[in-house]
């Protein structure tokens, strides 16, 4: 808050003229008025010359807080492969945005889930934002048994467009590790076998920078508010 100094009208009268005692005032002579003027002057003339804070977390509004990463992430080298069998790196990140889920297919109810809420958010995002390019990548964290064609059977159920990865755990884990993206196996005492992952969906931005991520549970209509106010924040 800016504290105000009252100033009298004139200084002519000598019954205003005092020096000590609270809730007194002294007379604004020319040189008080000069300082005061420059002081205002400087404040403005700085506020006009710094550049403009940089968009990041510190600096968002605070609902973005929940979502945004503390910096943009470049995704680094990775080589998997679509439900097509062809090769997917790093360079089809680029030029649109994207979302990445990671899960796999046996999963009994996580990913089922977020595939739904995903095509559910297309159709929203197209409305509000018609012409916005973007994809939808779901990564598998089974190695051992997620295929391309069968990748490519389960998201044609959701979305025929949707993006489908899979290969080596080497491979997998030149994009997940980076990302934090956590996926552990372990079977239960009936000897069932399942995987714990991270379930949150991962931002892309055009430029292939990981911004941040929608955090379970996940609702495409709350989801497309964040989305808008994150490109805002980032100027995208």
């Amino acid at each position: 808050m800016t504290s105000r100094t009252s100033l009298p009208t004139s200084a002519a009268s000598p019954s205003k003229h005092q020096t000590h005692g609270p809730g007194r005032r002294f007379p604004a002579g020319p040189a008080l008025l000069a300082v005061l003027g420059a002081v205002v002057l400087g404040a403005t003339l700085a506020s006009r010359l710094s550049p403009p804070a940089a968009p990041g977390w510190a600096n968002a509004p605070h609902e973005l807080r929940a979502i945004l990463w503390p910096e943009p992430l470049p995704i680094g080298p990775f080589q998997l492969l679509d439900q097509h069998g062809q090769p997917f790196g790093p360079e089809r990140l680029k030029g649109q945005w994207s979302f990445l889920f990671f899960g796999y297919l046996q999963c009994p109810d996580v990913c089922p889930t977020a595939m739904q809420v995903l095509r559910d958010y297309r159709q929203v995002l197209a409305a509000a934002q018609p012409g916005l390019a973007h994809q939808v990548v779901f990564v598998s964290v089974d190695p051992e048994y997620d295929r391309p064609e069968q990748l490519g059977a389960y998201l044609e159920f959701f979305d025929p467009d949707f993006i489908g990865l899979s290969g080596t755990a080497e491979a997998l884990a030149g994009l997940a590790g980076p990302l934090a993206v956590k996926y552990y196996l372990h079977f239960d005492d009936q000897g069932r076998r399942a995987i714990d992952h991270t379930s949150s969906i991962m931002i892309v931005d055009p430029q292939g920078r990981v911004l941040g991520a929608f955090p379970p549970p996940q609702r495409p209509d709350r989801m497309l508010e964040l989305f808008t106010g994150l490109r805002r924040h980032y100027g995208l």
